[in-house]
């Protein structure tokens, strides 16, 4: 049976790299997991600008992956599945028959390229993990680090990890993830990126889920280029994009 190294991007994922850079299989990956493992990855899914970004930077790199969700790699999975980039991925493959190695994935708490992500409630991952268990079982799903299957499985309540890390505790128990909360090692993707100044020119006060943010009338704020991109294309009458 193929096994798919599936890689998230929680902060327990720092502790496992050198075992990810040691693996050899197909490597599939969540959003802007390009920036650290772009020369494994095999495959790349995520938010359509950041897999726009991130086909953009493979091309400029010569790297090899391909983008999940376009006409390079067809996902077969049901649409019940498709909900976030990390349980798509993993429907994806246990659809496919492979077993799946899960690396990065936290169910919640600080992620590596989402300032924040620790205030937002995350319980809705365990529910669409609790779908895949039940659709598939968990015979063919192996975790790296912390391995949630008997949380899944079980009945307790999907916010018990909410409950801590939105409090600034470690909601995993191992020694070296609590380490890891307590050092704060994640860097700022935006020094990482081309990034841009998104200008609202409406008149509506605006929320930004990928950074936790609000901006109100005449208000701006930094964000990749690509996101930028992608609330000027949608919302064209409220944004303009200045350059840094």
């Amino acid at each position: 049976m193929k096994t798919v190294l599936i890689l998230g991007n929680g902060l327990s994922r720092l502790l496992l790299d050198k075992k990810i850079k040691a693996f050899r299989g197909e490597v599939w990956g969540c959003n802007r997991v390009y920036l650290d493992y772009g020369e494994k990855l095999t495959l790349l899914y995520g938010h359509q600008d950041v897999v726009h970004e991130g086909g953009l930077y493979r091309d400029e790199h010569h790297l090899h992956y391909k983008l999940a969700g376009t006409n390079e790699f067809q996902l077969q999975c049901n649409f019940l599945y498709r909900k976030d980039s990390g349980t798509t991925l993993a429907a994806e493959a246990l659809t496919r028959g492979y077993k799946i190695i899960l690396c990065g994935f936290d169910l919640g708490g600080p992620d590596l390229y989402s300032p924040d992500m620790e205030k937002k409630n995350k319980s809705v991952w365990v529910d669409r993990w609790r779908l895949i268990y039940k659709k598939f079982g968990s015979q063919n799903i192996e975790w790296w680090g912390h391995d949630h299957s008997s949380f899944i499985m079980s009945g307790r309540d999907k916010a018990e990890y909410y409950r801590n890390y939105s409090n600034g505790l470690p909601h995993l128990p191992e020694s070296d993830y609590k380490n890891l909360i307590e050092n704060n090692p994640a860097g700022n993707v935006l020094d990482r990126l081309p990034c841009a100044i998104l200008h609202n020119i409406g008149k509506r006060e605006w929320t930004f889920y990928e950074f936790n943010q609000k901006i109100g009338d005449n208000g701006k704020i930094k964000m990749p280029l690509s996101t930028c991109e992608k609330y000027k294309d949608l919302y064209p009458g409220d944004f303009e994009i200045c350059t840094i």
